[in-house]
Order: structure tokens, then C-alpha cells, then sequence
């Protein structure tokens, strides 16, 4: 709609008009001989008409555009205004029409961001009682595991498990991040737990999860994996890859560290991976150390944009390998991480997982906190 630029549109109306009345009364008084009812009659009837004309351009669309006005000021419900006409009032009336339709958008927004931050908040709620609280006691295995969500919900995930007396531990990290990517792991997490009793190896448990979980979630989502049993009567580790990152192991007699390839392929990749997957042995001393992590820790960028990448963590193992305790090499790892990347926001979930064998019948009880206060 056009609007003139010409100011006071409106008055000049009701002045024309207002002339236009009275001047048949005007030139009747200089030409004309009235008598006085006669030149009454006229005069109130172009006052009425004046008045009826007003009314109709002006007061009747001030008193419409006040009472909308005044009604949205005070936050009570309120009409468009169905003003077209080319003045002061119309012009009034389209940026009253144009604000109000941006005011109605932004409280829906804002109506339905804060629904999705209820919802997003139930999710995150459901997904951290998947996680687990605390760490079972693992006889000769002392073990630390934390995770960290970028968002309020994540895609990393681990469990440990006990089962037919070995514990069945595994770290995952589903491709993406936030409410997607936490919905697989959950899904998967779930799986774990429920298909457990029925498997003897790694390697069983991987490729039953697959073939449940593959048909269930969309074909651009997967989620790497490592599968792991311990068998404390013989102190034996087996694992099972499923295209994850790297196995990092301290060697404790030699004070070096290991970086084995998982292999495999990821969940939901493949149809079936029964012939893919297979369960392989890590040969453990006492003090030998298990290192596992998901891709937000090498990932994770400081303000130069440089990455910590794996050779920056295998040198943390190293380091650290020797403290002798699990928390302690944990708690230096998640410290130089933190301290690499100060306050760059991160955008990928942080999963660490340290395992010590030991020579005694080490009972872990540590409690578990999923928010590592400082990462």
C-alpha cells in the first residue's frame, strides 16, 4: 500500500470538505435574499453533514485505532485494524497491522523455544538415568568413567556391566550431536542391556545390537563403537571393535603407550557384521593401563582453532600411566584438556574411560558424576 508523503492528509480533508458545506451558505448570504429560518435550515445542515463527515474520517478511525492501541499496551487481546485508506490513519493502521503480526511471530517463537527447552530438558533427564551412576566393583580392574554433553543432549555413551562372571564394558559415539544423535544412544545403550544375557563374546553382543539397531534408525546414522570383556578369575581383557577410535594402552614395565586400531565397522552401517566384527585379546601386566575415549577430546579445538588431537592424548597416557591409581590418571588427562582448550566452546561430547590392572581384588566404588565439573 502507497501512502501520500504529504503531512496532515486527513485535516485537509475536513477542511475541503468543511468549505465545500459552508460555501453554498456563504455565497446565499452575499447573492441570495434568505429569510432567517431558511438560512438556519442551511447552516444546520451543513453543520450536520460536517459533523457526519468528521465522524466518518476522524473520529470514528481515531477512537478504532486508540482503543486497539490501548488494548495492546495493556497486553489485552486486540483486533487488526481494517484501515486502507490512503492517510494519516491508514499509514497508522498498516504499522499497527505490521508490528503486531511480528509480535504474534515472536511469542510463538518464544512460546515454542521454551516447549523444546521442557522437552529438550525431559530428554536430557531420561538420557542421563540410562548413563550410569556409579562404577560396579570390578575385581582387579580399577576403573574411572566420565562423559560430558556438548548439548543438553548427547550422543557419546558407555555402560559397564556384569555377566556370567566377566563385566562387559563398551564406549560409543553416535555420529552428530544433540537430540538425533541422543535418541540412537539411548536406543543403543537400551540394547546393550536387554541382549547382554544372551551373549558369550564381544563379538556375539556387537552383531546382535547391529542387526536390531540398524533397520531402527535413519540410514545417515551409525555409531562407533568398542566393545570390551574382562574376565577377572584370569585376568584377561577381549574387545571387540566396531569402527571406534583408538585403544590406548600404558605399558607399565616399559613406561610407553600402545595405540592399537579398534577396526571393524561402525552400528547401522551394515546390515549384518557377524563376519566383519571379530573379539581379539589385549595381554595385560599388573599396572598396564586401558585408556578409551570418544572423538570430542582429540577433536577438541583451543582459540588458535589447533586440534588435541591423538598424539596429544597418547603423550598424556605416558605421562601420567605411572600414578597408579585410575582417577589420577584421569583427572591429570581431563586437566591438560581442559587447560588446551581454555574457553573455546566445544561442540562434540567428551567420553574418557581409564582401566588399572592390578594385582589385588581391587573393589571400585567410586560415585559417578556424568557432568565432569572440570572439563
Amino acid at each position: 500500500m502507497l501512502y501520500s508523503t504529504s503531512r496532515y492528509r486527513s485535516f485537509k480533508k475536513i477542511i475541503l470538505l468543511s468549505l465545500l458545506f459552508f460555501l453554498p451558505v456563504v455565497v446565499s448570504l452575499n447573492f441570495l435574499e434568505l429569510d432567517t429560518i431558511y438560512l438556519n435550515v442551511l447552516l444546520g445542515f451543513a453543520a450536520i453533514a460536517t459533523f457526519f463527515v468528521l465522524f466518518k474520517i476522524f473520529i470514528k478511525p481515531l477512537d478504532k485505532v486508540t482503543k486497539e492501541i490501548a488494548a495492546l499496551v495493556a497486553s489485552k487481546p486486540y483486533s487488526r485494524l481494517n484501515i486502507f485508506s490512503k492517510d494519516e490513519f491508514g499509514l497508522i493502521a498498516f504499522f499497527f497491522n505490521d508490528i503486531t503480526k511480528n509480535i504474534e511471530k515472536i511469542s510463538y517463537m518464544l512460546k515454542e523455544g521454551s516447549r523444546m527447552s521442557e522437552e529438550l530438558s525431559i530428554a536430557s533427564s531420561i538420557q542421563q538415568s540410562v548413563l550410569p551412576k556409579s562404577i560396579p566393583k570390578i575385581p582387579f580392574l580399577d576403573t574411572v568413567a566420565k562423559t560430558r554433553s556438548a548439548e543438553e543432549i548427547g550422543g557419546d555413551s558407555f555402560a559397564i556391566t556384569p555377566h556370567n562372571d566377566n563385566f562387559f564394558i563398551y564406549i560409543g559415539d553416535v555420529t552428530g550431536h544433540g537430540a538425533p544423535a541422543g535418541l540412537v544412544m539411548m536406543i543403543t545403550n537400551t540394547l546393550f542391556e536387554v541382549l547382554l544375557p544372551k551373549a558369550k563374546k564381544t563379538k556375539d553382543l556387537a552383531a546382535s545390537i547391529n542387526k536390531l539397531l540398524k533397520p531402527r534408525v535413519n540410514s545417515t546414522m551409525f555409531m562407533t563403537t568398542v566393545f570390551f570383556r574382562f574376565d577377572p578369575k584370569e585376568k584377561r581383557m577381549f574387545y571387540t571393535g566396531c569402527g571406534h577410535e583408538h585403544i590406548l594402552v600404558y605399558r607399565a614395565d616399559e613406561g610407553v603407550t600402545e595405540v592399537i586400531t579398534t577396526g571393524g565397522i561402525a552400528l547401522a552401517m551394515a546390515e549384518d557384521i557377524d563376519k566383519i566384527v571379530e573379539e581379539k585379546e589385549i595381554k595385560l601386566k599388573p599396572n598396564d593401563v586401558v585408556v578409551l575415549y570418544s572423538d570430542g577430546i582429540t577433536e577438541a579445538i583451543n582459540d588458535k582453532q589447533e586440534l588435541f588431537g591423538l598424539e596429544r592424548l597418547t603423550a598424556c597416557v605416558t605421562k601420567y600411566g605411572h600414578l597408579g591409581d585410575s582417577l589420577k590418571i584421569f583427572e591429570s588427562i581431563s586437566k591438560d584438556v581442559t587447560e588446551f582448550v581454555g574457553e573455546t566452546i566445544q561442540n562434540d561430547d567428551m567420553t574418557l574411560i581409564c582401566m588399572r590392572l592390578t594385582d589385588l581384588d581391587f573393589k571400585s566404588d567410586r560415585e559417578q558424576t556424568m557432568l565432569v565439573t572440570n572439563w
